[in-house]
C-alpha cells in the first residue's frame, strides 16, 4: 500500500525569501497548491499546482546551466575519462533548451505540471517571445558554461581525488531545533587541510546579504554532515556570467550562531500564520498580500491572486 504524502513544515532558504515577499504567493505555493500533482485534484489546486511550476527565463536558464554542470561533474565523478568539453556542455544545454520550449508551446504542462512552463509564455501568447529574449537566454547559458569548462574553481575541482568529493547538487537536510531544513549544496570536498571547500554556481549577481545566509546554511550542514569546526568551512559563490569569478566567504562561530537564529525566527514567523501549528494547517485568509506591488509583476499566481487586479 502507497504511503500518503503529508504536508510537513520545513524550513530552506527558498523558502523564506517567498514568505518575506509575498505570504500570500507563500500560502499558494506551499498549501493552496498541495496535492495538485494528482489529475483529479479540485480545479483551483490543480491550478495553484500548475503556477507554482512557471519559471521566467533567467530562472531557467540558471536551472539549464545547473543541470548541466552537476551531470558533467557527476559524468566524470562515474569514470569518465575526460571531462566534457565546452563543445559539449553547450550542446547539451541546447537539447534541453529545444525540449523545453516544445513543452512549454505545446502546453504539455497541462498534463504533467512539471514539464517545462515558461512565465511570459505564459502571460503572454503562449506561442512565441521576442528573438531577443530567447537570444539573450541562449548566450547567457552557453557564456556560464563557458566560464565553468575554463574556470579556476574547476581545474582546482578536476584535481582533487575523487574520495575527497563530498556532495554533487544533492538535495538533503538536516535539524534545526527539531525542523527540518532542505539544503542542496552545488559541490563540495575536502582539501589537503582538512577543511571543506563549499561551492556555489551562480548565473545572476552578487548579493552578498542573501548569498551569506544561503553559505551559512550549508556551513550547519556541513558541521553535521561532515564533522568539522566553523573555521574548516570555506564556502564561495561562483559568478559564472561574470568570468567564472569566485568570492569567497569567511565562516566562524559567531556567524552560523547569527544564521542559525535567523532560521529560528523565521520558522517562528511561518509558523505563527498556521490555524493548527500541530499538523501544519493554514488558512488562506491569515497570509496577507504583499505591500509592494512591484513583487506582483513578476509572481507567477498573478491568474488567481485578488491583489493583481484585473485591468
Amino acid at each position: 500500500m502507497k504511503k500518503e504524502l503529508v504536508n510537513e513544515f520545513s524550513w530552506s532558504v527558498s523558502r523564506a525569501q517567498l514568505f518575506r515577499q509575498c505570504r500570500r504567493a507563500y500560502y499558494y505555493n506551499y498549501y493552496g497548491s498541495w496535492g495538485g500533482w494528482n489529475p483529479d485534484a479540485p480545479k483551483p489546486v490543480r491550478k495553484m499546482y500548475i503556477l507554482k511550476n512557471l519559471k521566467n527565463l533567467a530562472l531557467w536558464g540558471g536551472s539549464i546551466v545547473h543541470d548541466t554542470v552537476r551531470d558533467a561533474l557527476m559524468y566524470y565523478r562515474d569514470g569518465a575519462s575526460e571531462f566534457p568539453t565546452v563543445e559539449q556542455l553547450q550542446a547539451r544545454a541546447r537539447q534541453t533548451l529545444r525540449n523545453g520550449w516544445t513543452e512549454a508551446v505545446s502546453r504539455q504542462w497541462e498534463k504533467t505540471p512539471k514539464a517545462t512552463n515558461l512565465f511570459e509564455l505564459y502571460y503572454g501568447n503562449g506561442r512565441t517571445l521576442p528573438a531577443e529574449q530567447t537570444s539573450r537566454l541562449k548566450e547567457v547559458v552557453y557564456d556560464a558554461l563557458d566560464n565553468f569548462r575554463h574556470s579556476g574553481v574547476l581545474k582546482e575541482i578536476l584535481a582533487v581525488p575523487m574520495n575527497d568529493w563530498l556532495t554533487v547538487d544533492k538535495l538533503t537536510s538536516f535539524q534545526v531545533d527539531g525542523t527540518k531544513v532542505w539544503c542542496a549544496l552545488d559541490f563540495a570536498w575536502r582539501d589537503t587541510d582538512g577543511n571543506v571547500q563549499i561551492i556555489d554556481w551562480k548565473t545572476g549577481g552578487e548579493h552578498s546579504e542573501n548569498l551569506r545566509q544561503q553559505l551559512g546554511c550549508y556551513g550547519l550542514y556541513a558541521m553535521e554532515a561532515w564533522k568539522v569546526g566553523a573555521e574548516q568551512i570555506k564556502p564561495s559563490g561562483v559568478f559564472l556570467n561574470d568570468g567564472g569569478r569566485r568570492s569567497h566567504y569567511s565562516v566562524d562561530a559567531t556567524l552560523l550562531f547569527n544564521v542559525k537564529e535567523q532560521i529560528l525566527q523565521s520558522i517562528q514567523n511561518m509558523r505563527s500564520c498556521l490555524k493548527d501549528k500541530d499538523n501544519n494547517v493554514a488558512e488562506e485568509e491569515d497570509f496577507p498580500f504583499t505591500d509592494s506591488p512591484d513583487n506582483c509583476l513578476t509572481c507567477p499566481f498573478r491568474e488567481i491572486c485578488p491583489a493583481c487586479g484585473k485591468d
